[in-house]
């Protein structure tokens, strides 16, 4: 269930310098139809960098009788604890989002068409990568889309948009490394080629 995560981070972070880093994460999902490629590792260093558990993706149909068919999808993960979940019964009849305290939801029948419903926020995390920081313990934030969508056939889907963390200052942080990450899964595979070959060097 490894998903391909890609990122882009600032060329280059100096020793003397302090800076704040955001890596861009493709592909980093759950959804009813397109299935788990949820991916623990936003680093690309083979380590999990936030906990992912009680993952669920479901897209069923239902007959009632001969002539009625509801359809039914949902998407589900807890990140670091939070849950993240979007849903539509009905083949859109009734959709809901969820994440963490938030929550919405829309009643296609009485209100009307409606496209789509989301919610976007950042969970807390903390990491360690012996190429950011020095190997010492990062604080950071994970942004976090969980949506239904009309386009999409109310494909419910969480995804892991992107992180943010702070460089500290006078610690050499090898952000220009996270670029490889851009690349998708052989990305994340030529970084660890890397690191691996520095380390045996």
């Amino acid at each position: 269930m490894a998903g391909a995560t890609a990122a882009t981070a600032a060329a280059g972070v100096t020793a003397s310098q302090a800076s704040t880093i955001t890596i861009n994460l493709l592909g980093n999902y759950i959804s009813a139809t397109g299935g788990n490629h949820l991916n623990a590792d936003l680093t690309g260093d083979g380590q999990a960098d936030v906990t992912i558990a009680n993952t669920y993706f479901f897209n069923l149909k239902r007959t009632i009788g001969t002539s009625t068919t509801f359809y039914l999808a949902g998407a589900r993960a807890y990140l670091n604890g939070v849950v993240a979940y979007a849903f539509s019964f009905g083949d859109g009849g009734a959709i809901g989002v969820v994440l963490g305290s938030q929550f919405r939801s829309i009643r296609y029948i009485t209100q009307g068409p409606y496209y789509g419903s989301s919610l976007t926020g950042s969970i807390p995390i903390t990491f360690k990568d012996m190429n950011i920081n020095g190997g010492a313990l990062t604080r950071g934030s994970l942004l976090v889309t969980v949506s239904t969508n009309f386009a999409a056939g109310f494909d419910p889907k969480v995804q892991l948009d992107s992180f943010t963390y702070n460089t500290r200052e006078n610690v050499p942080d090898q952000g220009s490394s996270l670029a490889l990450l851009a690349l998708g899964a052989s990305g994340v595979l030529a970084l660890r080629r890397l690191r691996t070959a520095q380390k045996d060097s």
